[in-house]
């Protein structure tokens, strides 16, 4: 019987990894020379090297070579780390806004569950009332079905005339839709990895653009949650800009953008939550400052007060007094590749390991 283990890797990390054993190395490596090198009196040591005087020479030198050549070996995968993440970062040289709006779904026969949540029709154009007095224009997080938990169905989007004429008229005023999961199913009991398989992520993005009638080519996950299946299945459905995930800034992975996670100014949240929470107008406007690349994600159910809508009114002010660009993640795209075209793709690729 052979025994047989695969990890998958991105090659980033398999070089952290790789860094991590070899730094290891380098303090092994540097007490031997150490303990060689001061003649130290361990009497473990000195049975495992049979040390004497007439090795000594040879054995400070073996273990200074050693030491040298980890240090050395430390270095080069080190540059390598860096010279990986210099070529694969996406560089944003100016200050750029997206506005991710969350959970487009459908509310025809939903209300009476989600209306306690904040999903109502009046709470939604509260907030892109605001972003279109502006003339910004946002990606809506849309699903072609949402997961009715009450009694463990899928509702399709299909069916809400109303919702699908709202979303048609965003899109007429230059907003964009990206796929924000199949159902937003993440039940650990009712739906494990529905999101992920290929099945779900292929018909959602098939049955988004038959309603309609476009190309999409951005997806942002539900919960903010990735698994490596989910991200390889997004990729090969089409998807060319992947949202809101766990990298720390915006990648390439060969014609793919990866982007970092967005700032959601609403705390202690979850979309199922009563009780919306925003942070203080100061933080909004430090974190806009932290980063040229600026992704603002917001629930539109969570905006229950005039005084968030007044700080995002605000907020959306101080950005265009500030000169900012706001885009879609599809404009997003576009601007990045089309900076680009000059220049050679970025890979980062996948490393498969396997121990037999």
């Amino acid at each position: 019987m052979v025994w047989k283990y695969t990890m998958e890797v991105t090659l980033s990390e398999f070089y952290n990894l790789l860094s991590n054993v070899i730094m290891a190395l380098v303090v092994i490596s540097a007490l031997i020379f150490f303990f060689v090198k001061f003649k130290l009196n361990i009497r473990f040591f000195r049975k495992i090297t049979k040390f004497s005087e007439n090795h000594q020479k040879g054995l400070v030198i073996f273990s200074l070579v050693l030491l040298i050549g980890f240090i050395m070996a430390f270095g080069i995968i080190k540059f390598v780390i860096y010279d990986l993440d210099k070529s694969t970062t996406v560089v944003v040289d100016e200050k750029i806004v997206i506005i991710e709006l969350d959970d487009w779904w459908n509310f025809k026969d939903t209300k009476n569950y989600h209306t306690r949540y904040g999903y109502t029709f009046e709470r939604f154009r509260s907030v892109t009332d605001i972003i279109d007095k502006y003339d910004f224009t946002a990606t809506m997080g849309v699903t072609p079905h949402i997961f009715l938990e009450e009694i463990r169905e899928n509702i399709p989007l299909e069916n809400d005339p109303e919702m699908i004429d709202y979303i048609n008229e965003m899109l007429d005023n230059g907003y964009e839709i990206g796929m924000h999961g199949y159902n937003h199913c993440r039940h650990a009991y009712y739906c494990p990895q529905y999101e992920e398989v290929w099945y779900n992520v292929d018909t959602g993005k098939r049955e988004l653009e038959s309603i309609f009638g476009i190309n999409l080519i951005s997806y942002f996950p539900p919960g903010n949650q990735w698994t490596t299946e989910q991200y390889e299945n997004v990729k090969k459905a089409g998807f060319k800009l992947i949202g809101n995930t766990h990298v720390p800034k915006a990648y390439f992975d060969e014609d793919v953008i990866i982007t970092q996670k967005g700032y959601d100014p609403i705390y202690v949240y979850k979309w199922y939550a009563l009780d919306f929470r925003h942070t203080s107008y100061d933080e909004w406007i430090d974190e806009y400052e932290d980063t040229n690349l600026f992704i603002l994600q917001l629930h539109q159910n969570t905006f229950d007060t005039q005084e968030k809508l007044d700080d995002l009114d605000k907020f959306f002010a101080h950005i265009k007094q500030d000169g900012a660009k706001v885009m879609t993640y599809k404009e997003f795209y576009n601007y990045i590749m089309e900076k680009r075209k000059s220049e050679g793709k970025s890979l980062t690729g996948q490393a498969i390991l396997e121990v037999n």
